[in-house]
């Protein structure tokens, strides 16, 4: 009889205890998860600068909108939600809210209507497109806070350029003090930030343009379609890819609408053109009541996720 070490081995089975057997690991497994720590540590400098300044700020607004602060080097104090009850009871929170939004159709319908009609028309230009094209650009290149400096002294009741303007041409009767009136102030400062943002949505409407199929409108000539109807029924069709992101930009510089606003009007005459932006600030580093002005900054971050889910639902049902 042969001993057992040199018994045949059955295929698949090395003789050892199967309870102590393990699978061999592939070379797939082992390269997949090398990879998997590499790109970890690859990323680890970034994750760590986004958790430094994204989410440990939040964190600490989140934090400091329960407790009562009355400046930087004071002790923080616990109140609940005191906070966010005086919130709701304040009527310039409520008033900064409308404004907000009246903000964000003024720039939406001004800046990105500005921008599609001198699309259209800088597009049918040939020899001076690229001059246009330059000129209607170059005011995006200012800062909203210059910006807001020139437009100013633009709309300077005694001295400015409009209401001269307006004299000399026998308009005299139209002449108003722009950022004085209640009625008028957010309108105006609208326009300065509007003249800063349309050279950028004009250059984007007309890379749109040229990207719509020339058959098209051949193929709309042959049909009998005049230029109205091939405006309605091919040019903006053909844009709506870039509408809708000219229209999430302009919601989102929308939403940062503080410098013009600081600059010219600080958010007066009688809080009429204050912005959630420009309360938070004023809350802030001027009253010094940062718990009331962590609220703010919360609900800040509510609209702009609610303006983004109802602006994607939007998008989507478009591109059906």
């Amino acid at each position: 009889m042969a001993p057992l070490s040199t018994a045949p081995a059955v295929a698949g089975h090395t003789g050892g205890n199967p309870a102590r057997m393990s699978r061999p690991r592939t070379a797939g497994s082992t390269s997949a998860d090398g990879d998997a720590r590499t790109a970890f540590w690859l990323m680890a400098p970034a994750l760590a600068l986004y958790a430094v300044f994204t989410l440990l700020p939040i964190a600490a607004t989140f934090w400091l909108s329960f407790n009562s602060s009355a400046g930087f080097n004071t002790s923080a104090s616990f109140v609940g939600v005191d906070n966010y009850a005086k919130a709701a009871q304040d009527p310039i929170v409520w008033k900064s809210l409308v404004h907000t939004f009246l903000w964000l159709a003024y720039h939406v319908v001004m800046a990105g209507g500005l921008g599609l009609l001198l699309a259209l028309a800088v597009s049918r230009l040939r020899v001076t497109q690229v001059f246009f094209r330059t000129a209607f650009f170059l005011p995006h290149l200012v800062s909203l806070a210059v910006v807001g400096v020139i437009w100013a002294n633009i709309y300077d009741p005694f001295f400015g350029l409009l209401n001269t303007a307006l004299t000399q041409i026998g308009l005299g009767a139209f002449t108003q003090g722009w950022l004085s009136d209640p009625a008028l102030v957010l309108f105006s400062v609208n326009v300065a930030s509007s003249w800063q943002g349309f050279g950028l949505y004009m250059l984007l409407f007309i890379a749109g343009l040229q990207n719509i199929d020339h058959s098209l409108y051949d193929a709309a000539e042959v049909d009998g379609a005049n230029a109205f109807q091939k405006l309605i029924y091919v040019t903006l069709p053909g844009l709506r890819e870039v509408t809708t992101f000219v229209v999430s930009l302009a919601m989102i510089n929308g939403l940062k609408g503080f410098a013009t606003v600081f600059v010219m009007t600080n958010g007066g005459p009688f809080y009429q053109s204050e912005l959630i932006t420009t309360y938070i600030y004023r809350l802030a580093f001027q009253s010094q009541d940062h718990g009331l002005a962590a609220v703010l900054c919360i609900l800040l971050s509510l609209l702009a996720i609610a303006i983004t889910i109802v602006f994607n639902r939007w998008r989507a049902r478009l591109s059906q």
